[in-house]
């Protein structure tokens, strides 16, 4: 709190809780505070003294104030607090709207699109969460099961045309046009499922880390197998179905491939010591085909010091019967076998003659063909969308070919006879024996008219499901459930608001606080759309400007790095090369009259500006704008903060900021620690970091230290080991880096890499994974797993890391404190 016209602060009050939304009201202050799980409004004097609480609501938020009395809200009605007679009251407000995003609507079909899968003649889609069933080419679609309210995933097609599907209920059912029937099994929350060729048995794994066998006649269930490392989410049936194969994991990151029997009997084919997934038999039953990260060959990294397996997937042929691989045919004609062969099988497995590549799914279909989807390796940093290949390897002549290219997903039918495959812009079904043709139309370019499939939606009855399944995706995920205290009574307290929202994005709000009632980090969504107009996007100059007398001053041109892409302002682009202290008289011919410069920047790529600059030239030039100005403004701040830590050690000490734990963070730690390496000492930022994965691989470079050097002839020496971390580390931290850099806060620490400078970081270490969307392709996350250290345990969440010298930055101050005492401790001083 500032007492002197803000120029200095001070900490006057620390609580043991969250605090928000500050008002000083008759010297005292206001705030929102949760000390017992619950936000409620409360006050003290100016010194910190008298601690009030004012309301005892489940919770208040959002408060405000127009310095006589304060405003907030809780379960979507204000609340007004009148401090001087301490009174509470709940304001009554009418809106009158015909609430037009409550109101049901269409969407696009193929944007929605999760699932689909082709029997042997009908094709069945999932879109928004609802199943529909269709001839391919022709005649209409029709909707199964429950129209709204219901969310269905994971569906299979039977033989006779019916879809098995399971919903958000954790129901299993088979769908047909006479309707639903349930069949009376509880396996938790499903995964994934393979139907028999035959129709009549199911495999079905959960979240469970099992793997079960229904028989959808009788609904008799057996449970088959159970990892303790993984789901088990990849299976196939053998044509005669009474055999199957799975993936199953055998560790954190290796799977086997197994073979398994009706009966219950299980053979593991390959070992448990590789990567082996998606497995697909031959549609004649003589060969399990699999994909396997084994063929190891390591290429240099053009960067750093370091190998890497970029291309390491190969496929692999197992010959269920003891005869010759298609690759190895002997001259007389051999009978085949169709049986399978148990003895001996595990020596009978084969790679396809190919080259490895980045191969993530592989099925046998008929004719002798294999069907291979690949994708290109790609930065992982690039926005755009990556398409696979798919390529089609034929047995009796051993060629590989493409077969199509863009491709999202592909699957067979049941008999794989046909194949459906999702492009960019559509979906096909083709005869695996044709080759297609993309720019023929209807059957004959197998395209799939999907107008005939309408998607209505109801918010009202979807938005309550979205709600639910968030919920009970929390009840089925959480990572411990004797923590998840009293989680069925969440439900109860949130789903009556669902009536009071009118809009996507207050769905998104709601679902944010119910998630925030575990009280655990990562408890996130990735809302698909809001469903609402594109807003016009402002591009950016790259620079700060002054309006002052009708003119905007440029006070600041943003240096970033002029040699990288989106890091230099258009400002000192070649021929135009503009500086501090110049003013923009006009833009695209209007002079300046408002005020904000971003309104005449709107929804413009170029823009040509008239200039008088700071020596009274006249100056016209013309600007390609910046889409996005983050990076410049992101590699302006790093680079100046290693200016001045350059500056300040005499060059003797290097700089480098993480700003996250993921692609971004390992490309910013390496760019910087090639050049700073071979200094004296090394300043670690990771402050504002934003968590990841990837904290052990900055480690282990960090925990590479120098212990010599290599002297040449006519250079400076350098350190040895190659790339090793200097003597001296220093980290600097702060309340916003969190998750995976309170880990590599921790340790840092831990591994005494040097002392830490800063805040406390912010506490959050139970990790997610990305698997499950709502209805309308939302991601939401529950917090799944646990990270627990040998003499903390779980101490860090909720909490985060101390740093072993504290340095706040109160506000005005225009110094970087923290990174100035780094530099003090890192110099001796």
């Amino acid at each position: 709190m500032s007492f002197d016209n803000s120029k200095t602060f001070k900490k006057f009050l620390s609580l043991n809780g969250i605090i928000s939304w500050p008002i000083i009201i008759n010297n005292r202050v206001y705030f929102l505070y949760d000390n017992d799980g619950k936000s409620n409004l409360y006050s003290v004097n100016l010194d910190g003294s008298e601690l009030r609480q004012h309301t005892f609501l489940e919770y208040c938020r959002n408060a405000s104030s127009d310095g006589k009395l304060i405003v907030f809200q809780h379960k979507g009605d204000l609340y007004l607090f009148n401090p001087q007679k301490d009174e509470l009251r709940k304001l009554d407000i009418s809106i009158f709207t015909d609430r037009k995003k409550r109101k049901p609507h269409f969407v696009s079909t193929f944007d929605y699109i999760t699932d689909g899968k082709i029997g042997n003649e009908y094709l069945a889609i999932v879109s928004r969460g609802k199943v529909f069933i269709m001839k391919p080419f022709e005649g209409p679609a029709y909707q199964l099961g429950e129209k709204q309210g219901v969310k269905y995933y994971s569906i299979q097609v039977t033989p006779d045309g019916k879809v098995i599907a399971t919903n958000d209920k954790r129901e299993l059912l088979i769908l047909s046009l006479d309707g639903e029937k349930k069949i009376n099994v509880n396996l938790g929350r499903i995964e994934s499922m393979k139907i028999s060729p035959d129709g009549k048995k199911l495999l079905v794994s959960n979240n469970k880390l099992e793997l079960w066998l229904v028989e959808l006649d009788s609904g008799n269930a057996k449970l088959i197998d159970k990892s303790e490392y993984g789901i088990i989410t990849e299976m196939d049936w053998h044509p005669n179905s009474e055999w199957f194969a799975y993936s199953f994991p055998e560790g954190p990151y290796t799977r086997s491939i197994k073979l398994g029997n009706v009966s219950g009997k299980i053979i593991r084919i390959t070992s448990p010591y590789g990567d082996d997934f998606s497995p697909s038999f031959d549609p004649d039953g003589r060969y399990l085909y699999f994909l396997s990260v084994r063929h190891l060959d390591p290429t240099a990294d053009k960067v750093i010091f370091n190998m890497s397996f970029q291309k390491a997937i190969k496929p692999y042929l197992v010959t269920l019967a003891n005869v010759y691989s298609p690759f190895n045919q002997p001259l007389e004609e051999i009978k085949d076998k169709k049986e399978i062969e148990i003895e001996g099988i595990q020596d009978r497995v084969i790679p396809f003659p190919v080259d490895e590549d980045v191969y993530v799914k592989i099925e046998g279909a008929k004719g002798n063909k294999v069907f291979l989807l690949t994708f290109p390796v790609k930065g992982n940093l690039s926005q755009d969308e990556t398409l696979g290949k798919l390529l089609v390897y034929d047995l009796d002549n051993e060629s590989l070919d493409t077969y199509l290219e863009n491709v999202r997903f592909f699957s067979l039918s049941l008999d794989k006879s046909k194949i459906l495959v999702q492009l960019k812009d559509g979906v096909r079904l083709f005869d695996v024996s044709t080759k297609p043709d993309l720019n023929a139309q209807g059957k004959k370019g197998g395209v799939v008219d999907l107008s005939r499939v309408k998607v209505l939606v109801d918010p009202e009855k979807e938005w309550k499901q979205m709600l639910s399944e968030a919920w009970e995706l929390i009840k089925e995920n959480y990572w411990n459930e004797k923590r998840l205290n009293n989680w069925d009574e969440v439900i109860n307290k949130y789903l009556p608001l669902v009536d009071r929202i009118s809009t996507r994005f207050e769905l998104a709000d709601l679902i944010n606080e119910m998630q925030g009632e575990a009280k655990t980090s990562h408890s996130y969504q990735y809302v698909y759309s809001y469903e609402t107009d594109d807003p016009l996007f402002t591009y950016g100059l790259g620079a700060e400007v002054k309006f002052e007398n009708g003119c905007f001053k440029i006070t600041r041109i943003y240096k970033g790095d002029p040699t990288n892409e989106n890091e230099r302002s258009p400002l000192r682009d070649p021929g135009v090369q503009l500086e501090e202290g110049d003013c923009i008289v006009s833009i695209d011919g209007e002079s300046i009259t408002y005020r904000q410069i971003e309104y005449y920047l709107m929804n413009k790529e170029n823009v040509t500006l008239d200039v008088i600059t700071k020596d009274g030239k006249k100056r016209r030039v013309y600007v390609r704008l910046l889409k996005n100005e983050k990076y410049l403004l992101y590699r302006d701040w790093v680079e100046r903060n290693r200016e001045y830590v350059h500056e300040k050690t005499n060059n003797k000490v290097g700089y480098i900021h993480i700003p996250d734990m993921m692609f971004q963070g390992f490309a910013e730690f390496y760019r910087l620690f090639v050049s700073e390496f071979d200094k004296e000492g090394l300043i670690v930022d990771a402050r504002f970091n934003r968590g990841g994965f990837i904290s052990g691989l900055i480690l282990s470079r960090l925990l590479l230290k120098r212990q010599g050097e290599v002297v040449s002839r006519n250079r400076k020496p350098i350190p040895e080991p190659y790339m090793s971390s200097p003597p001296k580390l220093v980290e600097v931290v702060n309340e916003y880096a969190g998750s995976d850099g309170d880990i590599f806060t921790y340790l840092f620490k831990k591994y005494k890499l040097g002392v830490v400078i800063g805040k406390r970081t912010w506490g959050g270490v139970i990790g997610i994974s990305l698997r499950h969307t709502l209805a309308d392709r939302t991601v939401v996350t529950q917090p799944e797993h646990a990270v627990h250290f040998y003499e903390i345990g779980l101490q860090i969440e909720n909490q985060g890391v101390e740093p072993d010298i504290e340095v706040d930055i109160p506000p005005g101050e225009k110094r970087d404190l923290q990174l100035d005492k780094a530099i003090e401790m890192i110099s001796g001083k």
